[in-house]
């Protein structure tokens, strides 16, 4: 049997600034729902918080972030898409492909650490310096 291969995807939605908890739990909970059902993987959560929106967007000028790195197999992205969708706190939502063609059996590592952050950002300065 042929493995399918992964794609790795960005996830970050809105919900609406009058949220409560449970309700943003609720959203969380659909969202795990749809990665159980296409058998993919969360590797990260981060909850942003409430934040100021760039531009008003249904008449909020607030609204809580949040942001997910999801691993899985094609089509993921447009269930939790067209179940956001359907969900009326959630006031805007992109999703992004990260990587395609992954591995199944491979073991996925995220190091977000701030060190390896900055050790990026060295590299691509130096890049910077010898285009000049």
């Amino acid at each position: 049997m042929v493995k399918q291969k992964l794609r790795k995807y960005e996830l970050i939605y809105i919900v609406q600034p009058e949220a409560t908890e449970e309700e943003r739990e609720r959203v969380s909970s659909r969202i795990d729902a749809v990665v159980e059902q296409f058998e993919a993987r969360v590797l990260k959560r981060e909850d942003w918080g409430k934040r100021k929106l760039a531009y008003e967007i249904r008449k909020f000028n607030k609204g809580f972030y949040s942001y997910a790195v999801l691993l899985g197999r094609p089509g993921l992205t447009q269930e939790i898409e067209r179940v956001l969708r359907m969900i009326d706190s959630v006031i805007r939502f992109i999703t992004i492909k990260l990587e395609d063609g992954i591995d199944p059996d491979a073991e996925i590592v995220i190091d977000d650490s701030p060190a390896v952050r900055e050790h990026k950002a060295l590299d691509f300065d130096e890049e910077m310096d010898d285009d000049a």
